[in-house]
């Protein structure tokens, strides 16, 4: 794929290595699992919702969650899986990708995607939010819990206990894609503002019939 940066599971450990020792298990899985499927880079849309803003609100999310039995199997494969510890001498620098611009309608089933991770998020279900995500996005998470020493019966005994919303002043407020590019693999990247004024990409995969978030970085 062109102009796209290619990453490997060492960007996932050094990202979050730093917050180690922040909280116990099982807040720092909850705040990790967050962090890895890109909350930290909504950037300027976070903050204390206000009036005039589209908020999705957490009875938004719709989506069928995944079954255990696929996330199991999944996260079955990545513990199986060596994983390097030493991050890239030369990592591949991440930059704007590019391609041909996405049709309308795939804009709009973009956006439907995004808002129903946003709501999700808002919800706190991650068998859900994991609905409205690729397997390899999926696998990166998972990548991030055996680092941090969570074993498969505390993982799934956390994914299935009562999803806890967050807080009113703590959802993001939807604000909808209006470009996309088709790249050359069939994914459809969005460019969006960032952090810092450095822009992030959002990529989007077809799976199973509807689009799903399938990786999110910021640009160089």
């Amino acid at each position: 794929m062109e102009a796209v940066p290619a990453r490997g599971w060492q960007w996932v450990l050094a990202t979050h290595e730093a917050r180690r020792t922040l909280c116990i298990a099982v807040v720092l899985m909850a705040q990790i699992s967050l962090l890895a499927l890109g909350v930290s880079g909504a950037g300027a849309q976070e903050g204390t919702p206000t009036a005039g803003l589209n908020v999705p609100t957490p009875e938004e999310c719709t989506v069928e969650p995944r079954s255990e039995d696929e996330l199991r199997a999944l996260f079955r494969e990545i513990a199986a899986t060596p994983i390097a510890t030493a991050p890239d001498a030369s990592p591949t620098p991440a930059v704007p990708p590019t391609g041909t611009p996405a049709s309308e309608q795939t804009l709009a089933e973009l956006n439907a995607t995004w808002r129903q991770y946003l709501a999700c998020l808002s919800s706190g279900d991650q068998t859900r939010m994991f609905a409205v995500v690729s397997d390899d996005m999926v696998r990166r998470q998972f990548v991030v819990d055996i680092a941090f020493g969570v074993d498969e019966d505390a993982l799934f005994a956390y994914l299935s206990a009562t999803s806890v919303p967050l807080q009113p002043d703590q959802f993001v407020s939807f604000v909808p894609f209006t470009e996309a590019r088709v790249l050359s693999d069939g994914r459809v990247a969005v460019v969006g503002p960032g952090e810092q004024g450095r822009g992030d990409v959002r990529i989007f995969a077809r799976e199973g019939g509807h689009w799903v978030m399938d990786d999110w970085f910021e640009l160089t």
